[in-house]
């Protein structure tokens, strides 16, 4: 995304807003020269080359969680969109289920990417990454029995559909949950590491 009137990271090459005095995607500050840039750059690989602290229980479950569902995501999405290239070239002439199918394919995969940056979010402890999670959990809920009621109707008894699009996503949503109220239970901690 572009921002009117912005400034573009001379590190890691992201947009920012007018106002940031830092890029919020790496903290780099505003203005850096080239040499500092390259300089700042070299130290970014340096740290991502340390092996990764190995992160207390605030991140530790829904980072985990949510890198199974950001990976299920994407491949989930792949598999529905080559389904969807088997249709258009099987001669499917159903236009609302090619619709439906390929809606599917494309949210599971925006599901998947949204779940990878919030996983980043979580790492760096960010309010709005859990609050964020939440809300996929809930999406995923939702589109689950949506997903078994339009595409396979009676396949599977609504009743388990629930219960199970419940414990699975309600699961991560429930982890994210929990980090939320650790975050700030251990704010305290938190700070002073």
């Amino acid at each position: 995304m572009v921002f009117a009137g912005g400034w573009t990271c001379q590190v890691c090459w992201k947009s920012n807003r007018p106002q940031d005095p830092v890029c919020y995607r790496c903290k780099s500050r505003r203005g850096l020269t080239p040499d500092e840039a390259e300089a700042e750059r070299k130290a970014l690989e340096a740290r991502a080359e340390l092996p990764e602290v190995v992160p207390d229980l605030v991140v530790a479950l829904p980072v985990v969680i949510f890198r199974g569902y950001a990976r299920a995501w994407r491949r989930g999405g792949i598999g529905i969109l080559a389904i969807l290239a088997l249709e258009v070239f099987g001669g499917v002439h159903n236009v609302g289920a090619l619709l439906v199918t390929g809606a599917l394919g494309f949210g599971l995969v925006a599901c998947g990417f949204a779940a990878g940056e919030v996983i980043e979010g979580m790492r760096g402890r960010e309010v709005w990454a859990f609050i964020f999670g939440i809300g996929l959990s809930i999406i995923g809920v939702i589109g689950s029995i949506a997903a078994f009621q339009v595409l396979a109707p009676g396949l599977i008894h609504p009743t388990a559909v629930r219960w199970g699009s419940l414990i699975v996503f309600g699961g991560a949503g429930a982890a994210a949950a929990a980090g939320l109220v650790l975050l700030f239970l251990r704010r305290d901690r938190l700070a002073s590491s």
